[in-house]
């Protein structure tokens, strides 16, 4: 395994489009990440997180 390995080829993942959106019932904010290809999008195939816990990885690198 290389060291920086490839997701596609050497991890099997296979990256898709999401769609980040930002909600509030008044008290709590969450932050729900959906895929962008609804045919993608199914019971429980979604992610909803605290603001706080959710990062933007390009800025990571």
């Amino acid at each position: 395994m290389p060291r920086d390995p490839d997701p596609e080829s050497d991890l099997g993942y296979r990256l898709l489009d999401l769609d980040v959106l930002h909600s509030s019932d008044g008290e709590n904010e969450h932050t729900l990440v959906l895929p962008s290809d609804e045919d993608l999008l199914r019971e429980n195939a979604f992610i909803v997180a605290n603001p706080g816990l959710v990062c933007d990885l390009k800025t990571m690198v």
